[in-house]
């Protein structure tokens, strides 16, 4: 008896140790600190992209205002008339949802009024071009923005 106990917790005592592996295949497209995944795009993953790149185009016109750094390929990526959009839309939603939260205390669509800004972006573009459809292909990155910010709203 004592060495079928013995056995028995010895089993046991392993089986608790084990640590069981999560899969490679889970961990490889997770980004360092495992901040967001990598891989389909989402509304959470689209919005944080656009986040990102109005943090970079603010810092960008932060440090070359004053602290005196130039360009960079980064920056240089970043800067121009879709980006400083995406800068204020991303700076009215944000302030927004804080305000509307802290009012009301439920939850702001910021999705969905991104993506209404986004739109009212590129129709006051097409009304200043006199409604000239080919102004749409003229910015394309802005058109694809609005157009992908309007689906990850509303899919």
């Amino acid at each position: 008896i004592n060495l079928a106990m013995f056995r028995l917790f010895a089993l046991l005592a392993v089986a608790d140790a084990a640590v069981l592996k999560t899969p490679v295949v889970q961990t490889a497209m997770r980004l360092r600190g495992g901040a967001a995944d990598l891989g389909p795009l989402t509304p959470d993953n689209f919005n944080g992209v656009m986040a990102v790149a109005a943090a970079i185009t603010a810092a960008s016109a932060i440090t070359e205002k004053y602290a005196g750094l130039g360009e960079n390929a980064l920056t240089k990526k970043f800067k121009g008339d879709v980006w400083n959009t995406n800068l204020i839309i991303s700076l009215v939603t944000g302030g927004a949802s804080a305000v509307v939260y802290s009012v009301t205390g439920s939850a702001f669509e910021a999705a969905k009024v991104t993506s209404i800004l986004w739109l009212v972006s590129v129709l006051a573009k097409l009304q200043d071009a006199e409604f000239d459809v080919k102004t749409l292909l003229d910015d394309k990155v802005e058109t694809v923005v609005a157009l992908a910010a309007t689906y990850f709203a509303f899919a």
